[in-house]
């Protein structure tokens, strides 16, 4: 039984589970997803949080959502994990709108986040940052894409804006694989953690205007080492 306490992490723990129930019931492409109401009972989680993990499998392709009637098992669920370094959602985003979309929301939100943040905050994102270079010096590429995610959505987080804090939570499969790691140049892994030690730096110091450029540097040196162009051509 899955634990109430931060609810997105129980959140992305939730889409594991109802993934291997799925699995475990024999669920095929067109079989209905138990409903929310279920769910919930299943696993002991809260309705909020079936939502967002219900959210986060559609997000990834898994099902599809039909008002008023359900959630419907995808073509997807069951094949083989795409490669990391295909672009999954091509029928609903570009890789390009996802950035524009980072660049916007968290180059504004991080100005919140200078003004509320506390000792305790840089030593979280610190934490987070330091686990991110671990798992590339390991070649855990994988857990180093979750510890990049997890710092960005610490900083919303942070600021105290819950509607954009529930936007990139909800867009977590998708933000993630735009930053999948650029195997073909390893050299470059390293850039993302010096970039957050800017961020984190520019936090430390309560200035937001500062800590606004060095995010925006850092998302657009971001479609530079996964070669997407910031401006569609």
């Amino acid at each position: 039984m899955l634990i109430e306490k931060e609810r997105r992490p129980v959140a992305m723990e939730l889409v594991r589970q109802i993934q291997r129930l799925m699995a475990e019931q024999g669920l095929k492409p067109g079989d209905r997803v138990p409903p929310q109401r279920e769910l919930a009972a299943t696993f002991g989680a809260s309705r909020p949080t079936v939502r967002e993990a219900v959210l986060q499998l559609e997000a990834m392709g898994l099902i599809r959502v039909e008002p008023a009637r359900g959630a419907y098992v995808t073509e997807a669920f069951g094949r083989p994990a795409v490669n990391v370094s295909e672009w999954s959602f091509a029928e609903r985003f570009s890789q390009v709108e996802i950035y524009q979309l980072r660049f916007a929301l968290e180059s504004f939100t991080i100005r919140l986040a200078a003004r509320n943040i506390a000792n305790d905050d840089l030593q979280r994102l610190t934490a987070l940052n330091e686990a991110m270079h671990a798992a590339i010096e390991d070649g855990r590429y994988r857990d180093a894409m979750a510890s990049d995610f997890n710092f960005h959505l610490a900083i919303a987080e942070i600021a105290g804006n819950r509607a954009i804090r529930d936007i990139l939570a909800l867009y977590r499969p998708i933000i993630t694989q735009t930053q999948r790691p650029p195997i073909a140049e390893p050299q470059r892994l390293g850039e993302a953690y010096r970039e957050h030690g800017s961020i984190l730096r520019a936090l430390s110091h309560r200035d937001g205007e500062t800590a606004a450029v060095a995010m925006r540097h850092h998302i657009l040196q971001s479609t530079d080492r996964m070669d997407v162009a910031f401006i569609a051509g």
